[in-house]
């Protein structure tokens, strides 16, 4: 499995949009769509933030191992007994405690 397949895949298991994904990451639905596609390649800046967005860690979108995900939000993005909602919702709540 390619990188873009797991992109995808894992997207796909989030119930992500391209374009939800594309915003997290700054970045146009075009280019998700490429890098899905194998058609391109996230930049060296890029690839930590997608992996951190889809909650895994860069090693499983490279190679297609699982790594072990520190802390509180990858771990909330990769829990996949959550719902989007809940998951945006406690990541708000762990952001804010930050501030």
């Amino acid at each position: 499995m390619s990188l873009g397949e797991r992109v995808r895949n894992k997207r796909m298991q989030l119930n992500m949009t391209q374009q939800q994904l594309a915003v997290a990451v700054k970045i146009t639905p075009q280019h998700i769509s490429l890098i899905e596609q194998g058609k391109g390649s996230p930049s060296l800046e890029l690839l930590p933030m997608i992996a951190e967005t889809l909650g895994v860690t860069t090693d499983f979108l490279l190679t297609g191992r699982e790594g072990v995900i520190t802390g509180p939000i990858p771990a909330i993005k990769a829990d996949k007994s959550l719902t989007l909602k809940a998951k945006r919702s406690l990541i708000a709540l762990i952001e804010e405690l930050k501030s």
